[in-house]
């Protein structure tokens, strides 16, 4: 049963499609671009989608537990964040967006995180608390392969996106993908894959156009 009513504070600076803008009742949305006005939410559930993994920002989220804490983690495991925090995949352009890929330290997940989830149309999906996660271990590879293509000049980064739509039914090409997600992001998660797996090693392209932003 929910407690009434359920306050949801998120913190997007930029355009996100993983969220609606409002959920039905009794959950209550409290958007906000700014960091400052997030912190000073009064919310059950801070949801930090601008999530940067420095040691800064870790200590200012932390003030606001015992409130459920979830920040976009694609890259960070539960280890390297505070005790109690849950991870969440928070990359744009995902074919499910009706689900919400979460990790946690915990063997549950809160009830009221499902309870919110339900009142936007979503289901919670908790996945072991691995680098990359699921969904985006598996794109990253497919966007690296094609940035290597790139690179190899085997073709173009359009006629790349189109094969990919058209051969796989992909509603985005990699190189879109990346434009959606961010290249830096989509580096930065290489780059702690390729720790463990050389594999994930990244495109020297990837990398050249990354550092010029």
């Amino acid at each position: 049963m929910m407690n009434l009513p359920i306050k949801v504070a998120i913190l997007a600076s930029e355009r996100q499609d993983l969220f609606p803008p409002n959920c039905t009742a009794p959950v209550e949305l409290l958007w906000t671009d700014s960091l400052d006005r997030f912190l000073e939410c009064s919310a059950s559930i801070f949801i930090d989608l601008d999530f940067d993994g420095s040691e800064f920002r870790k200590k200012q989220l932390v003030q606001l537990q015992p409130a459920i804490v979830v920040v976009n983690s694609v890259s960070w495991v539960c280890a390297d964040l505070p005790a109690g925090f849950i991870r969440l995949n928070g990359w744009p352009g995902f074919t499910h967006p009706e689900i919400l890929e979460l990790a946690a330290e915990s063997d549950q997940l809160p009830a009221l995180l499902s309870d919110f989830a339900v009142s936007c149309g979503k289901t919670c999906l908790k996945v072991p608390d691995t680098v990359g996660m699921v969904r985006p271990r598996i794109l990253a590879m497919i966007i690296n392969e094609a940035w290597l293509a790139l690179e190899e000049e085997i073709s173009s980064a359009t006629e790349i996106d189109t094969a990919m739509k058209m051969g796989t039914n992909y509603p985005l090409g990699p190189f879109e993908w990346t434009d959606r997600i961010g290249k830096k992001e989509v580096l930065t998660l290489l780059q702690q894959l390729a720790k463990q797996n050389p594999s994930f090693k990244p495109s020297s392209l990837l990398e050249r156009q990354t550092s010029e932003l």
